[in-house]
């Protein structure tokens, strides 16, 4: 399952199975912001693992001053795009979440649609949220939107399978050693082809406690997009407002 992240997302093919995800989930995200956060117009904003840019196009929409990067040269090139036709201003970058070359702070630093985890050891995955507390000004704001490990066990389907349109989608789920993992194959009349997806399972507990370590607070904790209250069996989302 090594950099499976750098096939998949560079594919053709990912947009199309996550075509269900739209821009629902930003626009909810962003009223949620602007009711517990109150952040004034042009405050500095880094959107992490920005992917095709669902929530840094919006939020620059609004009038923030956004910086996006992602590892996929294929996302990012979608969301540079998007960005060109809506004639929004975007600083745009490429980089490894493990490795930001940036000096600059900013207001709000989100990572989002769980873009954590994917990293074979705890010190890969948590070097990230150690670099965003140095990256925050005094009183900024880190918002983590991550999976809820609970609920992935108790509501896991081994087996799917859809058609879009001349392709037949099977993803077969799995959870081991800690990971819940994801087989996906892509059918057509000219053959298939294989993707994996691998993403570590921390609980709640464990992201606040080492966020907590690193100096992090938490502000709120919420369970979706919509701002309901989070319930550790039953929440499909782990979304926490973290303040430096």
């Amino acid at each position: 399952m090594n950099s499976w992240y750098k096939n998949w997302f560079d594919s053709e093919e990912y947009l199309e199975v996550y075509s269900h995800r739209n821009e629902n989930d930003a626009v909810n995200l962003l009223n949620l912001i602007n009711t517990f956060l109150s952040l004034p117009a042009g405050s500095s904003i880094l959107d992490a693992a920005c992917g095709s840019g669902r929530f840094c196009n919006l939020f620059a929409a609004q009038g923030f001053k956004i910086t996006a990067f992602d590892l996929s040269k294929k996302l990012l090139e979608l969301s540079v795009q998007e960005s060109l036709n809506k004639h929004l201003k975007v600083q745009y970058f490429r980089a490894d979440l493990r490795h930001i070359p940036l000096k600059s702070s900013f207001d709000l630093i989100l990572n989002m649609f769980t873009s954590f985890g994917y990293f074979n050891t705890d010190e890969e995955n948590f070097s990230f949220i150690d670099r965003t507390y140095s990256l925050l000004k005094i009183n900024g704001f880190f918002i983590f939107d991550y999976l809820n490990k609970e609920n992935v066990i108790r509501n896991i389907k081994p087996r799917t399978e859809k058609r879009i349109n001349d392709k037949i989608i099977t993803e077969e789920r799995s959870i081991n050693n800690n990971r819940v993992e994801k087989v996906i194959t892509i059918k057509t009349d000219k053959g298939k082809k294989v993707f994996k997806e691998s993403v570590h399972m921390y609980t709640k507990d464990e992201i606040i406690k080492k966020s907590e370590s690193f100096g992090f607070e938490v502000y709120k904790i919420f369970g979706d997009y919509l701002g309901t209250e989070f319930d550790e069996l039953n929440s499909e989302r782990l979304i926490v407002f973290f303040r430096k």
